[in-house]
């Protein structure tokens, strides 16, 4: 038996509208979390889609692997310290001065961000193994 609906009801339903950048940021956002608790080996795909609102297929055609995952959201991290480190604009500054203010932004910044230090200890264990892959972050 099929069922047809009248074109009152039809009108009423509104297109899903997808947004790949908004899901790759929660997808990030989650991974984020989930990676900083457990590590590489300990985070589970399935924790990061239910945190993100998506599925894991979804996730693997964005970034075809945890471990892909993983790079991303360590270059991230870097990159947003090194954003924030430029803008202290340290070059105006007799070098005493310029080494305190950049000690101090970067206790903060770990403070503010204690997921960039676990995330980064997670890398250090795999021998920087994702960043040295990166395009985007050298070592």
């Amino acid at each position: 038996m099929t069922t047809t609906r009248n074109p009152q009801e039809t009108a009423n339903i509104k297109p899903q509208v997808r947004d790949a950048e908004a899901t790759k940021a929660r997808i990030l956002d989650a991974a984020k979390k989930e990676l900083a608790r457990n590590g590489l080996g300990g985070a589970r795909v399935d924790v990061i889609a239910e945190r993100a609102k998506a599925n894991k297929r979804i996730i693997y055609h964005y970034f075809f692997s945890k471990e892909v995952l993983f790079q991303t959201v360590l270059e991230e991290a870097y990159v947003a310290i090194r954003t924030a480190e430029q803008k202290l604009q340290l070059d105006h500054l007799e070098p005493k001065a310029a080494l305190e203010k950049l000690v101090r932004f970067t206790w903060g910044y770990y403070l503010r961000n204690p997921e960039f230090l676990t995330l980064a200890n997670s890398e250090n264990l795999h021998r920087a193994r994702h960043l040295k892959k990166s395009e985007i972050v050298k070592v």
